[in-house]
């Protein structure tokens, strides 16, 4: 007998023709049910593996055992008189029928494989119509796309599989999209390698957008191109090229469906498109970037700066022209230079160095800025490293003129004015920024910071504690409402003001300040020198105002002298906002408040603080 008519005799090829057929209608079934629990793209993968895995234990168990009577038995058992094999022929040929009818039925039930369009998100049922692909004339949503699969444009061809497995991870992600409307798998797939024009097959599918893509590999490396398509008119809404190493092929195929979906909702979003183009970009990537910087500088605590720089930094690394990046960029060095700032961390790094960072960002950004706004921020910002105080107050009214509620400017032209000493001028931006105190905790923050270093020290003192009351829970209102009610010498109202401080407080950079401001108001001189103690050699600006409250001038005018004699010019003036800083042992700073005009006043003691114990004013 051969072969083959033992296979045959066996049932071997019978049972691999039901196996084929059951594991294809449980990989339909799954294709269908899978987007529905939103399972990720391996899930299909690993079914897939496994059933082609079991297809081999499955052969071999019917040519080594058969089905009798008394239960499995070794084929070689069986008496070939009494063999049933012919029976269990039989009732597979009807286990096969009737899955070929199911799959019959499943075939006429979904033409073409599945309805050309899933809603991967629930819809009311007024709406589950928009779950089909529509029928002629009907019109097609604008938040509907189908995603084509990649094309392998690698030169051995072998990448086909990471490019059908990329085409299955970004719709898989895109399936998570609320209100978006997904090509199905089997629809989309039916136009791979197709030559037909985009519009057509966004109009088979009824989409309003198409993703299409390619990949390549070669020397260890992977890149894959994307292209969103407007099927209206093919307009190109977004594209962009991915390089990657190859070590981690599929991280590297969830990493970019999931930057690829994002972008992609960006670009269908008109009012995001406007915005991009408003900010000065054309990249979806540097943009979204952008805004997590933004939204991490905020805040304004010292990591939440650095992590926000790390943003803008990968935003004007991803577009080269945007301006505003580069702006964002630069002003992160420019807080750097400043040791008075809470959010500068004072890096290792010598103040030239810095200067060298600020200038190559702010020289872009300048280069860069397609709008007048944005070129005037930037050279406010360039002049302001450069100690040009007149010049950057200019460019801020300026832009206040076009943006009137622009609150970095006004915090900009005051901390200006207290470095010119032209404390009656502060008046009018000081009442600009106190008429939205009570509507925003950072104007709050911007007026008590300024308030008691203006024209009135008495009523921002009044204006402190209903502030401090109306954001009690904001730890940087009430840092700096403690700090005006003793300016004015409202010592026990701080106080308040301070327990509230310390239960709300994170306790980072700055936080021995307060409690040092009020044990030298209440005369606890040894506790300013503990907590003096506790200070790293590091923490510059806070030595200083510890020293100052004891009375310790000449330690405090020592601890910046090596700002003098590096040159960091920048470093010295942020000193000049505080009333008590005395510029002239610091000939740099002296030579700056000349060419700009400034008739500084002597320094002003602090009014609480601890009595003079030696090498004081």
């Amino acid at each position: 007998m051969s072969f083959f008519a033992e296979l045959s005799r066996r049932n071997v090829i019978r049972v691999a023709g039901l196996y084929v057929v059951a594991a294809w209608l449980v990989v339909q079934v799954a294709d269908t049910m899978l987007p529905v629990f939103e399972a990720p793209g391996w899930v299909m993968k690993v079914l897939v593996g496994l059933l082609a895995l079991g297809s081999v234990p499955a052969v071999v168990f019917s040519w080594a055992f058969e089905l009798t009577p008394e239960g499995i038995k070794r084929e070689r058992d069986v008496d070939r008189s009494e063999s049933t094999v012919d029976l269990t022929a039989r009732k597979l040929d009807v286990a096969v029928i009737v899955l070929l009818v199911l799959v019959a039925g499943l075939v006429f039930w979904r033409p073409g494989g599945e309805p050309d369009l899933v809603a991967r998100s629930p819809a009311p049922a007024a709406d589950s119509a928009t779950q089909d692909a529509p029928g002629e004339g009907a019109e097609i949503t604008d938040k509907s796309i189908a995603v084509l699969p990649f094309a392998d444009f690698s030169q051995g061809g072998d990448q086909g599989w990471f490019a059908d497995g990329l085409t299955e991870e970004i719709l898989n992600a895109l399936a998570r999209t609320p209100d978006l409307l997904v090509s199905a798998r089997t629809s989309s797939f039916k136009y791979k390698g197709s030559d037909l024009a985009i519009p057509q097959i966004a109009a088979e599918l009824g989409v309003a957008h198409v993703l299409e893509g390619s990949v390549r590999s070669g020397a260890g490396r992977i890149r894959v191109t994307a292209q969103l398509i407007r099927a209206a008119d093919g307009f190109h809404l977004w594209s962009q090229t991915y390089d990657r190493d190859a070590a981690d092929m599929i991280g590297i195929q969830e990493d970019l469906a999931r930057q690829i979906a994002t972008a992609m909702q960006t670009s269908m979003d008109p009012k995001a498109l406007a915005d991009m183009a408003e900010v000065g970009t054309h990249s979806v990537e540097a943009y979204q970037a952008y805004l997590r910087g933004v939204a991490e500088s905020l805040p304004t605590t010292q990591e939440d700066f650095r992590r926000a720089y790390e943003h803008f930094e990968s935003a004007r690394t991803l577009d080269l022209g945007f301006a505003a990046a580069h702006a964002r960029a630069a002003d992160y060095w420019l807080n750097e230079m400043d040791p008075t700032l809470t959010t500068s961390s004072q890096r290792d790094l010598s103040g030239s160095e810095m200067l060298a960072r600020f200038q190559e960002r702010i020289d872009l950004a300048i280069r860069h800025a397609s709008r007048d706004v944005d070129r005037l921020t930037s050279r406010s910002l360039k002049a302001q490293a450069e100690q040009r105080f007149n010049e950057v107050i200019a460019l801020r009214r300026e832009l206040l003129a076009a943006r009137p509620s622009d609150r970095i400017s006004l915090n900009v032209i005051l901390d200006m004015l207290t470095r010119t000493s032209e404390v009656d001028a502060m008046r009018e931006p000081l009442d600009q920024v106190y008429a939205r105190a009570s509507e925003r905790a950072e104007w709050a923050n911007l007026y008590l910071n300024y308030g008691h270093r203006g024209p009135d020290v008495a009523l921002a003192a009044e204006r402190a504690l209903p502030l401090a009351e109306r954001w009690r829970d904001d730890e940087f209102v009430l840092y700096q409402a403690h700090r005006g009610l003793l300016w004015y010498g409202r010592i026990d109202a701080a106080r308040k003001v301070l327990e509230r401080w310390q239960q709300v407080t994170l306790r980072g950079q700055w936080s021995l300040i307060p409690p040092a401001r009020q044990a030298s108001a209440e005369g606890r001189c040894e506790e300013v020198e503990r907590l003096l103690g506790e200070l790293s050699p590091k923490q510059i600006s806070e030595r200083w105002h510890l020293l100052m409250l004891l009375q310790r001038s000449r330690e405090a005018t020592e601890l910046l002298m090596p700002y003098e004699e590096s040159g960091n010019v920048q470093a010295l003036s942020g000193f000049l906002s505080y009333r008590q800083f005395d510029p002239t042992p610091f000939p740099s700073l002296m030579r700056v408040l000349e060419r700009e005009g400034v008739q500084r006043p002597a320094a002003v003691g602090v009014p609480f603080a601890c009595p003079a114990q030696g090498g004081g004013i």
